[in-house]
């Protein structure tokens, strides 16, 4: 299993922390991302939350233009649990390198911010499950490379 840390918008933490928003549009997929792995909730440099991966599903063509439909599949499945209008998700959707959706369970708020640094945050990173914020040499895959 490889747990991750996702960056997000205010907006969008919000609506996850309270249960609104189950389904995460990413126009960059982690890979390998399992049911069961955890998902940290981060914005504005701490950690806010975590949620469990229930489901993934992925646009495996949409990078190609006569594979767009494949975007727009995600975008009107997940519409109302990602909270945002269809066509808006296929936007943000299409073009991306491994466009696809996480579908979030288990969702619980800190009580309080975790501050998380010595990390950039870009789309998502891998990291230590037993230590929040210490980064460790990940593959590719996400999982931590052998020495």
């Amino acid at each position: 299993m490889a747990d991750i840390v996702l960056a997000l918008q205010s907006k969008w933490l919000e609506l996850i922390l309270d249960g609104k928003k189950t389904a995460e549009f990413r126009r960059v997929m982690p890979k390998d991302l399992l049911p069961g792995d955890k998902v940290y909730l981060y914005h504005g440099g701490a950690l806010h939350g975590v949620a469990v991966v229930k489901e993934t599903d992925y646009a495996y063509h949409c990078c190609h233009a006569d594979h767009e439909e494949d975007c727009a599949c995600l975008a009107l499945s997940y519409e109302k649990t990602g909270c945002i209008d269809w066509r808006a998700a296929y936007g943000y959707l299409c073009g991306g390198k491994r466009p696809g959706v996480i579908e979030l369970d288990q969702v619980q708020r800190f009580a309080a911010p975790v501050q998380w640094r010595g990390a950039v945050v870009q789309n998502f990173v891998y990291y230590v499950r037993l230590d929040i914020g210490t980064e460790v040499p990940c593959s590719e895959d996400g999982r931590e490379e052998q020495k």
